[in-house]
């Protein structure tokens, strides 16, 4: 299994809530779009061209040895965070409505509360995988 060094998951954490805050506050649909195409490119082209992991390479060069977290779940997370950013962005398109804020507060609030600790993508992880043994019958 791959693993990412913390201090790059945190990179992109700390970057998703600048960006998603922003947004919000500001009431920034450029600032909503940069947020999605930071979330979105990585997903599409691979995490080589995960911007936060690229700041944080600079930052941490010498990040031999520390904590880490699986890159399936690295994935998991910006997957939800893609999702959400792609209906917060259809639904202020299409209709102006406030909605769209709360998707993209959805992901602050998740970039944040894992900044101190938990992880809700994790535990979302966890909880499938949990399910798929459970109705396989093992």
């Amino acid at each position: 299994m791959r693993e990412i060094p913390i201090s790059y998951v945190k990179t992109n954490q700390i970057i998703m809530v600048i960006l998603t805050l922003s947004s919000i506050v500001l009431q920034s649909i450029l600032l909503l779009f940069i947020a999605f195409l930071f979330v979105i490119t990585p997903l599409v082209l691979g995490q080589k061209a995960n911007l936060a992991f690229y700041i944080a390479k600079r930052l941490f060069p010498h990040n031999v040895g520390g904590e880490t977290e699986a890159a399936v779940l690295q994935k998991f997370n910006q997957t939800i965070g893609g999702l959400l950013l792609t209906l917060a962005l259809l639904i202020y398109l299409w209709t102006g409505s406030w909605v769209a804020w709360l998707l993209t507060g959805m992901v602050t609030l998740a970039a944040t509360v894992a900044l101190l600790g938990f992880c809700v993508g994790c535990f979302l992880y966890f909880q499938f995988k949990k399910l798929k043994h459970v109705l396989k019958g093992n």
